[in-house]
This record gives structure tokens, C-alpha cells and sequence, in this order.
């Protein structure tokens, strides 16, 4: 890895990212495949932060451009997630350890769900060093789950949906984005880290609790991401 850390931030909303681009120095920006990337630094850090948009495919291509045209060297994604562990409350903090495609299912033919083909996993792995850094910038500045999140094109929104995923998967929380960037770092060889907080309990009222905690999850969520470029962004 190269000695100076330029590192990309991924959100898919603008809630999710607008309070790290207000604290961004030495600002440039560029739109590229309809996405709004800015560089500049964060704690005198060199970074480049985008709003990748919802879903998968989008949080993929963001990931690439990233790396291929903003030569990156490691993503930290951040934004909201839904709760399906007991016990976790929104406000929480979730600090993925593995991703997994929980939509992602090829069993017709052997495989188990959530098997990736391309790769041949089912789980992938966030970076340990800076999952280990966003733990300890974190401290005691919010309640924080280390575990799995489960990654869809859905928004789940149906308690009996929500258990199935955590069961099958051992996931703590859903999101739609995270374990697409962690493929694409993956094949590129990127270290990954990801942080999240809970905005609703992907249950029956998931709907309304997301239009009412959302934008306060997403600034707790960029609170943790700010305070990792305070103490430990390298």
C-alpha cells in the first residue's frame, strides 16, 4: 500500500454525506456517470467523498470510479442501516466486520443463498485495521455492534423478512449498498471499512421510523466517520 492513505467515503444519500462535505477543505468537484464526487481533505487528510445513489449497482460503479479515476486507496462506507438483532435500538452503531448479498440466490443450482459466483463467497470481509480504527475512534460516543450486514435491492420493511435474513445470515443489520463496494474493493485489491446506524427496526413500521430518525442516524453515522479522520486517518 502506498504510503499516503487517500481514502474514499461512500454514502447513497445526500443526509449521508452532507455533514462530511461541510467539513471538507480544499474542495473540488466532478460529476461523473451522473455521480457528485468532491476531493479535498478532511483533518488534513486527503479524501474523495461521493453520494453514490440507492442500491447496489450504483454503490458498485461509484466504488470503481473511485478507485480507477481517483486512484483511492481504501473506502469507508457510512450511512443508515435497518436493525434485525434483538437488542439493537435505532441511534445504534453497527461497524460491519462481513458483508453478504442476502438477495443474491443461485440455490436452483447448488449453491448456497448468497453465494457470489465471480468470487465464490458468500461473506466478505471488511479491512480489520480499519474496522479496529473506527471501533476506537468510536470509544464510548454511541452503543456499537461489531457483526454482519446483509446487503439488498430491498427495503425491508416486514419483521417476519428481517428475521429470516438474520437467521440465515447472522446479520445484525440491512443495508442496500455496503456489500456491493465490498465485492468491488475486494476484486481491487482496496481495503474496506464500513459504519452504519440504525434508522428503523426493518419491521412494519420500518416506513415511518425511517422518515423521522433517518437524517438524525445519518449524522451520527457521519459524526463516527469524522471522528476516525480526527484520530486515526492515516
Amino acid at each position: 500500500m502506498a504510503d499516503t492513505i487517500k481514502t474514499g467515503i461512500i454514502g447513497a444519500m445526500d443526509v449521508e454525506v452532507e455533514n462530511i462535505a461541510s467539513n471538507m477543505q480544499d474542495v473540488d468537484h466532478k460529476l461523473i456517470s451522473g455521480i457528485p464526487f468532491s476531493t479535498g481533505t478532511l483533518s488534513g487528510k486527503p479524501v474523495v467523498l461521493a453520494r453514490c445513489g440507492i442500491g447496489k449497482v450504483n454503490a458498485a460503479i461509484c466504488a470503481q470510479i473511485m478507485i480507477s479515476t481517483f486512484g483511492v486507496n481504501e473506502i469507508i462506507n457510512t450511512g443508515v442501516a435497518g436493525g434485525i438483532i434483538k437488542g439493537i435500538r435505532r441511534n445504534d452503531i453497527v461497524i460491519a466486520e462481513r458483508f453478504v448479498q442476502h438477495d443474491v440466490d443461485t440455490s436452483a443450482i447448488g449453491d448456497q443463498v448468497g453465494f457470489v459466483s465471480t468470487v465464490n463467497k458468500v461473506y466478505f470481509e471488511t479491512d480489520s485495521g480499519i474496522t479496529s480504527s473506527l471501533k476506537a475512534a468510536i470509544g464510548n460516543k454511541a452503543h456499537t455492534v461489531l457483526g454482519t450486514v446483509a446487503t439488498g435491492d430491498q427495503f425491508i420493511a416486514d419483521k417476519k423478512t428481517g428475521k429470516k435474513i438474520h437467521e440465515r445470515f447472522g446479520a445484525s443489520a440491512c443495508d442496500m449498498e455496503g456489500c456491493a463496494i465490498a465485492q468491488v474493493c475486494l476484486l481491487a485489491g482496496v481495503p474496506f471499512g464500513a459504519v452504519r446506524c440504525i434508522s428503523d427496526s426493518a419491521d412494519e413500521k420500518a416506513h415511518m421510523d425511517y422518515s423521522e430518525f433517518a437524517a438524525k442516524a445519518a449524522a451520527t453515522c457521519a459524526a463516527m466517520v469524522m471522528e476516525y479522520f480526527k484520530y486515526f486517518g492515516r
